[in-house]
């Protein structure tokens, strides 16, 4: 065979698979139109499912319309300088993919947008029937964005939004979501739920805070697998438990979006444990007195009991020392260190009012005396725990606080 008759054999061969591929997205257009509708745009034609729901539409125990009362306080209270007044032109993303690794090799064949729009909730879901529409299909989903005045997901600020963006600089099309407000759900609900919730997933959150239960949901790990069956064998049918996946999720958005943003803001009914998360974030944020003041309701709250109570009394004694409360600190401390809980816990308690008691009010004898309860309350721990060794620096750090102050006291005349 000469060089001619290669040539011709391999573009014959090549326009044998063309028009197979081609026949092969026919038919699987021919079973994706029950699921989506095709669109002609000016980029090709875009595969769209469309719902609406009433903006007083229940999902779980809460209103889509609920979001709508969040203002910018709460919601710069969710997510640190996000400065939108409102999320009444948000959209709400989430995305399906071919993988959970990213990178350029990962596409994203499914596209969940909700938005409040003429008085309901509207959810439109960008499909990529074939890969080679990949351009037209996030055209369609930028033009979209474009419009909106914030973005908000669930962990979409490690992966949907990354991911998204990647796909649309491979397509050379513009970022729309870039310089957007972003409100990630996921970071305020770790704040007020880690350690409380089995995990923090969005599935897990919707179930326990917005009793929302999903039935035949198709687990997360399995939807890239019906998408390259699609591919593969055309088989739409089972895709339409990946658009129901991808809706409950937007849905979900907005609710919980309202559920974590009463919750921040103080207009929803409050559980002590939600008072002492809500503590703990202002102090972590450095918001002293908001977080005292938090603490302190936690504890007028008869519910708080055990380690959380201990905790946020621990918390809020630490607060008054830096606040300059110190008769407060004093209280709270004392209460601590006689209210019969872990011996770690009493320990600890005795040491801060020995150093109160040496720092800040001069007061040496009390603070010996404190000092010589806490090594009697050392030795205990150490016969309980039957390591002494374990408790040999403490040991150490308390007989030198004692040794010190029985020094200070003779340095001014005490017996």
């Amino acid at each position: 065979m000469d060089l001619r008759d290669k040539l011709a054999s391999v573009l014959e061969a090549r326009s044998s698979r063309l028009e197979n591929r081609g026949s092969s997205f026919e038919h699987r257009a021919s079973n994706i139109d029950k699921l989506a509708r095709p669109v002609e745009t000016a980029q090709g034609v875009v595969y769209l499912a469309e719902e609406w729901w009433p903006a007083d539409h229940l999902h779980g125990r809460r209103a889509l319309q609920d979001a709508l009362s969040l203002d910018g306080a709460a919601l710069s209270r969710l997510t640190s300088g996000v400065d939108t007044p409102h999320l009444a032109d948000a959209a709400f993303l989430d995305v399906e993919t071919t993988g959970l690794s990213g990178g350029t090799g990962t596409y994203v064949f499914l596209v969940g947008l909700g938005t409040f729009d003429d008085g309901a909730f509207r959810l439109r879901q960008f499909f990529l029937a074939d890969l080679s529409g990949e351009r037209a299909m996030l055209a369609a989903v930028a033009e979209a964005l474009a419009s909106r005045g914030a973005i908000v997901s669930f962990n979409g600020r490690c992966f949907d939004l990354p991911l998204l963006d990647t796909r649309l600089l491979l397509n050379r099309l513009p970022l729309p979501c870039e310089g957007l407000p972003h409100l990630d759900l996921l970071y305020p609900a770790r704040r007020l739920y880690r350690g409380r919730l089995p995990s923090c997933r969005l599935a897990v959150l919707e179930s326990v805070l917005l009793r929302v239960a999903r039935e035949d949901d198709v687990p997360g790990w399995a939807i890239p697998s019906l998408y390259f069956d699609y591919l593969r064998a055309g088989r739409a049918g089972p895709l339409r438990h990946v658009f129901r996946h991808n809706a409950l999720d937007i849905l979900s958005l907005v609710t919980l979006a309202a559920h974590l943003g009463g919750l921040a803001a103080g207009s929803a009914p409050r559980q002590p444990e939600d008072v002492l998360a809500l503590a703990r974030w202002d102090e972590s944020e450095g918001c002293l007195t908001e977080a005292a003041g938090l603490y302190q309701a936690a504890l007028d709250d008869d519910g708080l009991q055990g380690e959380p109570r201990s905790h946020a009394r621990r918390r809020l004694a630490y607060l008054c020392r830096r606040l300059g409360r110190r008769e407060d600190a004093k209280r709270l401390w004392r209460r601590q260190a006689g209210d019969g809980g872990p011996l770690g816990q009493r320990l600890e308690a005795l040491v801060e009012l020995a150093k109160l008691e040496e720092h800040r009010l001069r007061d040496y004898a009390a603070a010996e005396a404190l000092t010589r309860r806490a090594l009697l309350l050392l030795e205990v721990a150490a016969l309980r725990s039957g390591q002494p060794a374990a408790h040999l620096l403490a040991r150490e750090a308390l007989e030198h606080r004692l040794w010190r102050l029985r020094r200070r006291q003779a340095a001014i005349g005490h017996p």
